[in-house]
């Protein structure tokens, strides 16, 4: 039924880290969008990590999704599954300062999936973040906004590293 297929070929800009990056987030009083029936729906949250990509030539830059999470089904405290990404796909084998987005969405089961909120930080941000005070502790939590500023909710780093 016809569509489109958008293909980015960057050349390799390759750092001096290497190893897989690990990083295990929750989320801690996700506002819920969902009205549902008798208005006792929840979203069903997941989040995107992308890292920004900037166009040498132009000067251009863009996001590009490097993980997604798995949804959960009706909360507002999602505690996601951990995961791993490669050093090279995350940030170029350059990591500490490397840009990156992680952004909120709600699944939707049908229509398009509503984007909530989102906040930027880096590789030595995220590690900074990790949590000190267990899984619902909000002291180094980051907060993700909407494009208004508005504060939707939080992320706690449970873990996030790179091994070697």
């Amino acid at each position: 039924e016809g569509g489109s297929l958008f293909v980015h070929i960057t050349k390799s800009q390759q750092g001096s880290d290497t190893g897989m990056f690990t990083c295990h987030i929750r989320g801690l009083d996700i506002k819920n969008i969902e009205s549902g029936l008798l208005g006792l729906g929840a979203i069903d949250p997941y989040f995107e990590l992308s890292k920004k990509f900037v166009d040498p030539d132009h000067g251009i830059s863009r996001w590009h999704v490097v993980y997604r999470s798995e949804h959960i089904l009706n909360s507002i405290n999602p505690y996601w599954n951990p995961f791993e990404i490669d050093v090279d796909r995350l940030c170029n084998g350059d990591c500490p300062g490397k840009e990156l987005k992680i952004a909120v969405w709600d699944h939707e089961n049908w229509g398009e999936d509503r984007w909530l909120a989102e906040v930027e930080v880096s590789v030595a941000e995220l590690q900074k973040s990790v949590t000190k005070g267990g899984n619902a502790s909000r002291d180094n939590a980051l907060r993700v906004e909407d494009e208004n500023g508005e504060v939707m909710g939080l992320l706690v780093v449970l873990k996030a590293g790179v091994v070697a």
